[in-house]
């Protein structure tokens, strides 16, 4: 990919999570895989500016809550390092284009039924589970966020800053823990000039806010979906007849 087209589909990407919480690693693994960077490859180079965004997010918010920070740290952080570590070795034997395209589909079509998965996350014996499968899928997929966004919407309902005082917690420990993660397994594809784009995250973030203080998250979250679905449509098609 030339310079200018990594700079411009990064850019948008850094926008998009510093307003909605999510957004780098939802739509740029899909992305960066369909032209054809390796999964270590694009971990690396999303998983930094995800961290800076989701530190600047997690230590300006006013909203904290011990309860799930224990919760997400328990359950959460085993089974990601379990399913990245898998998907690392294995990667080279998998369509990662295509299986990726797949769940996105997947997690988006069915986090539209609210009602199933709010019963199923609201009951303290299920969440839990719930925080196990968040690591499991996100270390397989890098995809987990998403429904992270859509967890944190239901148990908070209205109160945006929490919501993303949850999101970017969430993002935070999981992105610390898939570099460190890539670093004992993956160490020969991680560039240094990535982390320029770090500049680029704080030029953009800030004037985002601006838009974040005026718009409807809660709204916003089925748009989400709803382009996630094409989205994973489009790569799934084009990633089948190139293959």
């Amino acid at each position: 990919m030339e310079l200018i087209n990594e700079v411009l589909i990064l850019a948008i990407l850094i926008i998009f999570q510093s307003i909605f919480g999510v957004g780098l690693l939802l739509f740029g693994t899909p992305t960066f895989l369909y032209f054809d960077y390796s999964f270590s490859e694009t971990l690396y180079l999303l998983l930094p500016l995800s961290f800076v965004i989701s530190l600047i997010q997690f230590t300006k918010s006013k909203q904290k809550e011990k309860s799930f920070i224990n919760s997400f740290n328990k359950f959460t952080v085993p089974s990601l390092i379990v399913s990245l570590v898998i998907i690392l070795l294995f990667q080279e034997l998998i369509n990662l284009k295509i299986f990726i395209s797949i769940m996105l589909i997947s997690f988006s079509l069915i986090s539209f039924d609210k009602k199933i998965f709010k019963k199923f996350i609201l009951r303290n014996s299920y969440k839990n589970i719930f925080f196990i499968l968040l690591g499991a899928i996100h270390g397989l997929t890098n995809l987990g966020g998403g429904f992270l966004a859509l967890y944190s919407n239901i148990i908070v309902k209205k109160n945006k800053d929490l919501t993303r005082y949850y999101i970017s917690y969430g993002y935070l420990v999981m992105v610390s823990v898939q570099l460190l993660v890539l670093f004992i397994m993956q160490s020969k594809d991680f560039n240094y000039n990535n982390l320029l784009y770090i500049l680029l995250v704080l030029i953009l973030y800030f004037p985002t806010q601006i838009i974040y203080k005026k718009i409807d998250q809660l709204k916003f979250a089925n748009i989400i979906r709803i382009i996630a679905i094409f989205y994973g449509l489009f790569i799934l098609i084009n990633s089948w007849s190139s293959s």
